[in-house]
């Protein structure tokens, strides 16, 4: 089982002394296809990149300065702990030891518009880039770009995803699924006034949750997935399916 997530727009440096992405030996996916990408975002001026990606000066100047000293060779955060988001907040990841991060290197990947999958372990170093700009590369969109290197990928691993992720990353996967592959989804939803509803931020928050559960319990079989409880969360036998687990939390 392999839990798919979302990056986050945000970066942040935390860094663990007995956490060294060097020493674990972990290897980046798709180093070759990162270089072709960030070719073609250093050659953005940052009025280019403020344009593209909808975003105020200041970002699009920071951008731009990861864009032109992005480097391989330079040291990154791992994976884990490189993105600031409400889901990378309620992992917590800065909390796993050395076993959690082992297992969570296997069984957690982070869908990205840069690298591909990011693992756990990956020496990530800065960037901002989301599946949907309208970036070209080889005069292909990133979903186009991507194809179904990152579904392969997953697959070639493991053969059931559970996906945490937001539609914009799990569709990278989803649109090349087969009749046999086993893909669940999860989803948070609130019972209030009568009526389910997904609220986005409690979402985020619950699947950070369910990852730390996850690696927490060393869990690898889906159905251990419907003893997660969180704020209230709980699974829904009548509303789920064994292709979606959906959680209700009662308003």
């Amino acid at each position: 089982m392999i839990s798919i997530i979302s990056p986050a727009k945000n970066m942040r440096n935390i860094k663990i002394n007995n956490i060294n992405p060097k020493t674990l030996g972990t290897n980046r996916y798709f180093t070759e296809e990162t270089k072709e990408i960030i070719q073609v975002l250093k050659s953005l001026s940052p009025y280019d990149i403020q344009s593209l990606m909808k975003v105020n000066e200041k970002i699009a100047f920071q951008s731009y300065a990861y864009f032109q000293d992005f480097n391989f060779r330079e040291e990154g955060v791992c994976g884990l702990l490189a993105y600031d988001g409400l889901v990378f907040k309620n992992i917590k990841a800065e909390d796993f030891t050395k076993e959690d991060f082992e297992f969570a290197n296997n069984k957690v990947k982070i869908l990205d518009a840069f690298y591909g999958i990011v693992n756990p372990l990956d020496e990530v170093l800065p960037y901002r880039l989301e599946m949907q700009y309208p970036i070209k590369v080889n005069d292909k969109n990133l979903y186009k770009f991507w194809n179904d290197k990152i579904y392969n990928k997953l697959y070639g691993e493991d053969k059931v995803i559970v996906n945490l992720a937001s539609e914009e990353y799990a569709k990278v996967v989803r649109r090349f699924l087969r009749e046999d592959d086993i893909f669940i989804d999860i989803d948070f939803k609130v019972h209030k006034n009568g009526k389910l509803k997904t609220l986005a931020t409690l979402a985020k928050m619950a699947r950070g949750q369910m990852i730390k559960y996850i690696v927490k319990n060393k869990i690898n079989n889906p159905e251990d997935l419907k003893n997660f409880t969180f704020d209230n969360y709980k699974f829904s036998h009548s509303l789920s399916t064994s292709q979606k687990f959906v959680f209700i939390k009662e308003d």
